[in-house]
């Protein structure tokens, strides 16, 4: 008798807007494929960032309409997405994509396209998981709890928050925030060699973000003049990642004495490098840096729409691990002032790696992955 191998899971991910929601879907996948090589993958994202970078990941992806109202969303923007609301566009778009698809679990990992995908799966009886990485709960998160089967939390101050929250039959779990498994397995001669670097050399790398920050690119910049002028940092080198829309104004040639790079955008590399970190403090980005035990100075955007990235930057400064400015204290003058105390105190900067490294989880994705997988396997049941 000849036995018919039975095909993998058919798992659908969404989120998007930032690679804050992004990059831990993406880290998911790469865990479910190597969990369940047979699983087939299909992304449903937004026009933003998962645009790009999930096709570029080899992963199928279907794009919905939908777009932010809160966060200081222009306001054509916000009308824009009032309109596709009230007609219930992304909502009958997700219905048609999960139809056509037939997946046997949905997971969604935070930002507005995902409340549409997931509110279809539940009305069509699919299993389905949701993930927060943030310490704020936002408004999608909120809601989506009620609809999911698991609700998946980073930090277990949020499993307190939702345990009162979700559905009834619906479970809460301390997952970690997923990051990519080549945060974490990069060598620092990998990561230097991808962007013509020196490993033997002491590195920042400064980040605004995947859509970038004007007011971090201009607190770098003039952090930098101060910083070329420091006798003992001679041979420090610096990647500036300043995001696409900020690309066109960065001071390549500005300071010769750094090694400075300006890169609109960078993988894992640019943290496989670094022994200091500039930063926003968005989830993914403080996970990654916790992962790969890294010493930062975290600037938490005060615009974040429930005040969630100064609650993110907390337990890494409180750890040691970073120093967290706010972000109505930054000025060139201050950015330049900590930098210069970290980057001529190796002592110090260790002491801010271990602290940064005992708050990691890079098993965050294979529990997420085992989670979605568990789903799946009732799903089709």
């Amino acid at each position: 008798m000849t036995t018919v191998e039975s095909p993998g899971p058919k798992i659908v991910l969404t989120g998007g807007g930032t690679g804050g929601h992004v990059y831990p879907a993406l880290a998911v996948a790469a865990a479910i494929e190597r969990l369940s090589p047979g699983s087939e993958l299909l992304y449903i994202g937004g026009d933003r960032i998962e645009a790009r970078v999930v096709p570029e990941a080899g992963i199928s992806f279907r794009s919905i309409s939908v777009h932010g109202l809160a966060g200081g969303a222009p306001l054509g923007r916000r009308l824009r997405s009032l309109v596709e609301l009230a007609i219930g566009l992304p909502l009958i778009q997700s219905f048609r994509i999960l139809r056509a698809f037939r997946p046997d679990v949905v997971v969604g990992t935070g930002g507005y396209v995902s409340g549409p995908v997931l509110l279809a799966a539940r009305m069509m009886g699919l299993p389905s998981a949701a993930l927060l990485g943030d310490r704020v709960p936002g408004h999608t998160s909120k809601i989506v709890s009620r609809l999911v089967d698991v609700m998946a939390v980073a930090h277990p101050e949020m499993a307190e928050f939702f345990a009162e929250r979700v559905r009834k039959g619906a479970r809460v779990e301390v997952t970690g925030l997923p990051v990519r498994r080549e945060v974490v397995a990069l060598s620092r001669e990998e990561g230097a060699g991808a962007l013509g670097l020196d490993p033997a050399r002491l590195t920042l790398v400064i980040l605004g973000g995947s859509l970038g920050s004007r007011r971090v690119n201009e607190a770098a910049a003039g952090a930098l003049d101060g910083l070329a002028k420091v006798e003992g940092l001679a041979g420090l080198q610096v990647v500036h990642v300043t995001g696409e829309r900020y690309a066109a104004t960065a001071g390549r040639d500005r300071w010769p004495s750094l090694g400075y790079r300006a890169l609109a955008y960078a993988g894992p590399e640019a943290l496989a490098v670094a022994d200091v970190v500039v930063s926003r403090a968005g989830a993914s980005t403080v996970a990654e840096i916790a992962a790969r035990g890294l010493a930062a100075v975290l600037v938490p955007w005060a615009e974040a729409s429930t005040g969630e990235q100064a609650m993110n930057a907390e337990p890494l400064g409180r750890a040691g691990g970073a120093v967290v400015i706010g972000d109505g204290e930054l000025t060139a003058e201050r950015l330049g002032d900590v930098l210069t105390e970290l980057l001529t105190d190796r002592a110090l900067l260790q002491r801010m790696a271990d602290a940064s490294k005992g708050l990691g989880r890079p098993g965050a994705a294979e529990r997420v992955a085992e989670l979605a997988l568990e789903l799946a396997a009732r799903g089709r049941g």
